[in-house]
């Protein structure tokens, strides 16, 4: 899946070794609304825009592989998107903000305490991200990611998107999500730190919820910042995302280059030189 602007592309292998090409015209909310570019809120609103797109992506991807006999609802689709929601805020808030309690005094020591919570959500995070990556599907799926980044790198080097071109390109890249979800760590540990009352467990938890969109908004600052620049500081934060990039993207073959240059010009049909969407 590419998104641009103006719309995203879905490319699949079908069964038969064809690929299947669809796009759809959907303007970013961002393009729609003036107050969505503003900083921090932009961050909030670019995760939406790419969770909404993402899971309708999936869903599509499937029913077309065959895996699916029937199109998913969207009261099913977005079903599923709160309940991955909860589980997330589950493990990767209140379980480290828990745990660190127990090893640290919240009160006495906020920034510490935050910085074990901090430690406990990358653990969890890069345990989880092991884990899935046994399974087939999903090492496929991180492959497919790989040549979704090699895919926007030669576009953003203004080469002509063929296999030989896209497969010299770096699999990593600096506004990748997983990069994202890492920063997303490093601004919990911040902001966390400057809670009310941490002596109360559940205004502690209550708290982290709360600013959830806060945390969201400065991590994609930080990714947007760095992604630009290439000071001591923001070569440092690239080379960390790039180190959890090493979890959730793989080289890919030239098969599946070929799909994603394809969703490639398909997202980009009738578009000047756009800012590719990187999952």
């Amino acid at each position: 899946m590419m998104k641009s602007p103006d719309a995203w592309a879905l490319a699949v292998r079908l069964p038969t070794g064809q690929i299947h090409v669809e796009r759809h015209e959907e303007a970013a909310l961002s393009k729609k609304y003036p107050w969505a570019r503003l900083p921090i809120l932009r961050g909030v609103v670019a995760l939406i825009d790419a969770l909404s797109v993402s899971y309708r992506s999936l869903s599509r991807s499937a029913e077309l592989a065959g895996e699916e006999e029937a199109p998913t609802s969207k009261g099913a689709l977005y079903g599923a998107m709160a309940v991955s929601a909860l589980v997330g805020v589950l493990m990767f808030i209140v379980l480290p903000a828990v745990i660190a309690g127990l090893l640290v005094n919240a009160s006495t020591h906020p920034v510490f305490y935050n910085l074990v919570a901090g430690l406990f959500k990358a653990s969890i995070l890069v345990g989880y991200l092991l884990f899935i990556g046994r399974f087939k599907d999903i090492q496929r799926f991180f492959m497919y990611h790989g040549a979704e980044h090699k895919t926007i790198a030669a576009y953003e080097k203004d080469l002509p998107l063929t296999v030989e071109n896209v497969r010299g390109q770096n699999a990593f890249h600096p506004r990748c999500g997983t990069t994202f979800i890492a920063f997303v760590i490093i601004a919990s540990i911040v902001v966390y730190s400057f809670l009310p009352r941490p002596d109360v467990l559940w205004w502690r938890l209550l708290g982290r919820v709360a600013l959830l969109p806060l945390v969201a908004g400065l991590a994609f600052e930080l990714l947007r910042f760095s992604a630009s620049h290439s000071d001591p500081i923001s070569n440092l934060l690239k080379a960390l995302g790039f180190r959890f990039q090493m979890l959730t993207v793989k080289e890919p073959t030239d098969d599946m280059i070929e799909v994603a240059i394809e969703s490639t010009k398909s997202a980009l049909q009738s578009q000047d030189k756009a800012t590719l969407a990187v999952a």
